[in-house]
């Protein structure tokens, strides 16, 4: 039997939709304080933007990044910009990741497509992958996944050695500094500072281990990753690419390699089954209230939205619960 392509796939959820009559569908998603995610952007086209051509390319990417999370108070536990994409772990402390997103996005392709001399658009129009991380053990899996991603794509034989910006290798309660870059920010301008810093914080999991530890942990599982990425080349007969190739690479060259469009983006990540359909009942069960007080929301009314109400409450004024005890 032929396996259905993704254009059939996707006009099967659209039917399947259809037939759920889910006329109170919601866009918006709770965005409570404390939750931790997975962050990942890709360019336009999958094109090497982000590629680490000169040393200018990391100074404003580190420079945006600590600026943005000093901004809006997300703790970073692990980072990785590829040549096309990257990938963040955070923990969004005050319940700010989506403004995080949308001005650090903003300003990495202004400031990249001045540093490029080039315009027009610069990530990619398929909505960005951002995975509240539920399960303790599979933050720590995720974050290696992160610091491993330039080996495993086959660049680099260690992740410490990627010439981008990485955390791999940096301890919590390391930082980075960073100084404003020339060319695209006015000196002039006070609300960018002179310097930023970014610093590589612990996340809350596994409560037992010291921050030693749990960083070795870290680190074992990098290096697991490590070695099955190079046993994966010597099978297909590969080499890695390695620094010298990488600085070569045009920033507007695109991979010849295809991928699957038209998938169903993750919202929740857990490595055990029944953490992530709890994740996701929790939201569905916030989605209905949510669409309740929408519904409720009528001129001279003035109903009250579930706590994790975020456009709504910073730009519509509406009032939110409070945090559930």
């Amino acid at each position: 039997m032929r396996k259905p392509g993704p254009k059939e796939r996707s006009a099967a959820r659209r039917r399947q939709n259809r037939e759920r009559k889910r006329e109170r569908r919601v866009r918006a998603r709770p965005v409570p304080p404390g939750r931790r995610y997975k962050i990942t952007r890709r360019c336009f086209e999958r094109r090497l933007y982000l590629t680490p051509s000169s040393p200018e390319v990391k100074q404003i990417l580190g420079y945006l990044l600590g600026y943005c999370l000093h901004k809006y108070g997300l703790q970073l536990h692990a980072a990785c910009f590829m040549g096309n994409h990257y990938h963040l772990d955070v923990t969004d402390v005050r319940g700010n990741f989506p403004g995080f997103k949308s001005t650090f996005n903003g300003l990495v392709a202004r400031s990249l497509n001045a540093h490029r001399g080039r315009r027009d658009r610069f990530w990619s129009a398929d909505r960005g992958c951002d995975v509240e991380l539920t399960d303790d053990n599979d933050v720590i899996d995720r974050m290696s996944y992160t610091l491993a991603n330039p080996v495993t794509a086959g660049l680099v034989p260690r992740a410490t050695r990627w010439p981008s910006l990485t955390t791999a290798g940096m301890a919590f309660g390391d930082s980075m500094h960073f100084r404003r870059p020339s060319g695209f920010f006015d000196e002039k301008d006070g609300d960018m500072p002179a310097s930023t810093e970014v610093e590589l914080t612990r996340p809350n999991v596994m409560k037992g281990l010291t921050d030693g530890e749990l960083h070795a942990l870290l680190t074992d599982r990098v290096r697991v990753r490590e070695q099955e990425a190079k046993a994966q080349l010597r099978k297909q007969k590969r080499r890695f690419m390695l620094e010298s190739r990488i600085a070569k690479q045009h920033w507007n060259r695109k991979p010849r390699s295809t991928e699957e469009r038209f998938k169903t983006t993750p919202t929740v990540a857990a490595g055990c089954k029944w953490t992530r359909i709890a994740a996701l009942q929790r939201n569905r069960e916030w989605e209905e209230a949510y669409a309740d007080a929408r519904d409720a929301d009528v001129p001279g009314a003035s109903p009250v939205y579930p706590f994790g109400t975020y456009l709504r409450r910073l730009y519509g004024g509406v009032r939110v619960a409070a945090a559930p005890s």
